[in-house]
């Protein structure tokens, strides 16, 4: 009989923890401005891409992967093509994105620039909040589980943690990667070989502006 009471009890108790635990994530899907009021700190990933044409590729390749790694960043890949030009693609401190872009771009001459943002605060904050609350709901789960006897209480606990396990590590995984994304900007950089022209090259150049002249007067 005292198996049967506990075992209603702790059925009970399993309920009602899921569903408090439900009930928390819901409100973790409202918007932000309804489940923690309202906030000007939004979450966003930056997007960065440049071109510059320089010099020298062997000089300049090395000395931007300095500057990347000097900021707190990193060259995830690197590819040259024919010793004419070289593409980087980086990771660098998201608040570090545009000093560290101005000076790759003083090493020669700007080409092109971009610098997109996505806000994903409310992404964000739901999985933040959703993990919280399953940890929490684990940490209840184990406690109820030591003070559990009867073998069916037992085994419908640790069904109930081994969901909540599972549950726990995918959102763990999804949070890491855009936590990743908001801290770490993602930056392209596309280094070009300066055209040089020879002799012949300056007369083409000059034959073809005074060439023009002859139709644009301003």
């Amino acid at each position: 009989m005292h198996h049967t009471r506990f075992t209603y009890r702790a059925a009970a108790t399993l309920a009602a923890i899921v569903v408090v635990g439900c009930a928390s994530v819901d409100k973790a899907r409202q918007p932000e401005s309804l489940a923690q009021g309202y906030s000007s700190d939004r979450r966003l990933v930056r997007t960065g891409d440049l071109a510059v044409s320089v010099e020298s590729l062997e000089r300049t390749s090395p000395e931007v992967e300095r500057l990347i790694k000097e900021a707190g960043g990193f060259v995830e890949r690197s590819t040259a093509t024919k010793g004419s030009s070289v593409w980087l693609q980086c990771r660098v401190p998201a608040t570090q994105l545009d000093r560290v872009m101005d000076s790759i771009a003083n090493l020669g001459s700007e080409e092109r620039r971009s610098v997109s943002a996505a806000d994903v605060t409310e992404q964000y904050t739901d999985l933040e909040t959703r993990l919280r609350n399953n940890l929490a709901l684990r940490d209840r789960l184990q406690e109820l589980l030591q003070r559990a006897s009867d073998i069916e209480d037992v085994l419908a606990i640790e069904k109930e943690l081994n969901r909540i396990q599972s549950e726990i590590e995918t959102t763990q995984a999804q949070f890491n990667r855009i936590k990743s994304e908001v801290e770490l900007s993602a930056l392209s950089i596309n280094l070009q070989r300066k055209r040089v022209l020879g002799p012949l090259g300056y007369i083409g150049y000059g034959f073809w502006w005074a060439f023009s002249k002859l139709f644009i007067i301003r």
